[in-house]
């Protein structure tokens, strides 16, 4: 007879009927993986864990390749799109032997949010709500194609997802992840469903089960779900922009709220941090090579770094809201391929450094930095962020504050991963360049 570690867990499985327990975790770079044991076996996973490769999922090197999968029995939710046997999921975390694993992303927030508290007390919270932008697309005739012609907030039946994010919404909402905008974004077959806020390890938890969910609804319908930054050239791209604020829960205070134009002092540091850090941070938030193509002027993705109240140029927005509860600012730079344990991690390290020191921000800039000059952009002190994952890379070899956020062995090998996948795409021959150079 098994004896279970948490009745509450085990009951849910009963009541379910759940056969199955998939274990999600990602790796550093992103990259979302699964182990499926039967339901027997789980009892033994929360009490030891469960050994694989940590090497062949991208999480260490061969020589350490031995780790211990650690499913969390406050993550477990059904996978209500799942035909029988039923199956349940649950977020899994990494551990060497008896510790937390240093790489494990999840461990890597998890460190981050410690030092909130231990700076700004127990009771502060890092809340998030990130708008995870996803694109869908049908194969005709092998070839990648949109599965509508339509755009911002259009009406089905043009918008062909309609149906689709009803569904996913749906899901969502079952397995307590609470939906709170669902539309259809500017390019053809681009789609946001937005979710409600919460504190950043959750949120970052929902944002795994929600690219998971995604994913296996499109697939359902016959198609294949993105969240890759810019899949076409000449459109818009797709971003992860990330709502955030400091929250008292002991008083049910949100911190960010104050006197200055509606943001307290705290914010207009928090702020400061994230200004100051930008370009170090850029290659967390946006870690592929795709994401710099994404990051152009003039199509509503925010290269400039800069801050403002309604300006959707700038990288840093402040919502428009009449409840204090609510107001936040919202980081615009993050995309769909970061990790968001990782991205989270980085923001609030960057910002909580603004805290720390008391950096002010520079005044907030409510022009249309995509219609300044370079000399006055100069003149103003607006700097971009970097152009290319090579520039970005360049930037957090120098950066403290990146080796602090991940640890010196998940730097090490952060870097080097992305180092090696800078050098693949500079060494490959891309079609574009067969087209311009062939007849030279």
């Amino acid at each position: 007879m098994v004896i279970y570690l948490s009745t509450n867990i085990f009951e849910k499985i009963s009541k379910e009927n759940i056969k199955y327990v998939n274990l999600l975790f990602t790796n550093l770079i992103g990259k979302l993986h699964i182990l499926q044991i039967p339901v027997e076996e789980l009892d033994d996973a929360i009490k030891f864990g469960i050994g694989f490769d940590g090497s062949s999922a991208g999480l260490t090197t061969i020589e350490k390749s031995d780790l211990l999968l650690k499913p969390d029995p406050n993550t477990f939710v059904p996978a209500l799109w799942e035909s029988e046997p039923k199956t349940g999921i649950m977020i899994a975390e990494v551990f060497s032997y008896e510790k937390p694993f240093e790489m494990d992303p999840r461990n890597i927030l998890k460190k981050a949010i410690s030092k909130l508290k231990r700076e700004l007390g127990d009771n502060v919270e890092y809340m998030v709500s990130p708008e995870i932008e996803f694109w869908l697309f049908k194969f005709d005739e092998g070839k990648l194609t949109f599965h509508d012609d339509a755009s911002y907030f259009t009406i089905p039946p043009r918008d062909k997802g309609y149906e689709i994010r009803k569904s996913i919404a749906e899901i969502l909402n079952k397995i307590g992840i609470q939906p709170v905008k669902i539309h259809h974004e500017v390019p053809p077959s681009k789609h946001e469903i937005d979710f409600k806020f919460g504190p950043a390890l959750r949120i970052a938890d929902a944002s795994i089960l929600y690219k998971f969910v995604v994913k296996n609804v499109a697939s359902k319908y016959g198609l294949t779900a993105s969240f890759m930054p810019k899949p076409f050239h000449g459109t818009y791209g797709a971003g992860m922009h990330t709502h955030q604020s400091l929250y008292d829960t002991r008083n049910d205070e949100n911190l960010f709220y104050g006197t200055h134009d509606g943001l307290s002092e705290l914010a207009l540091y928090f702020i400061g941090g994230l200004i100051k850090h930008a370009r170090e941070i850029t290659v967390l938030t946006n870690p592929t090579v795709n994401s710099y193509k994404r990051l152009v002027p003039g199509w509503e993705a925010p290269v400039y770094i800069s801050w403002a109240k309604f300006n959707r140029s700038a990288l840093i927005r402040v919502p428009m809201t009449n409840d204090p509860k609510k107001v936040r600012i919202e980081y615009r730079g993050t995309d769909g391929s970061c990790n968001p344990y990782i991205a989270f991690a980085a923001m609030l390290l960057a910002g909580l450094d603004g805290i720390l020191n008391k950096i002010n921000p520079p005044p907030p800039i409510e022009e249309n930095i995509y219609k300044m000059s370079w000399d006055e952009r100069e003149k103003r002190g607006i700097l971009s962020t970097p152009s290319s994952l090579e520039e970005a890379l360049k930037e957090a070899e120098k950066s403290q504050l990146i080796k602090e956020i991940l640890g010196i062995s998940a730097f090490k090998y952060f870097m080097e991963t992305k180092w090696n996948e800078w050098k693949e795409f500079s060494t490959t021959v891309h079609e574009w360049e067969r087209q311009k150079y062939f007849d030279i």
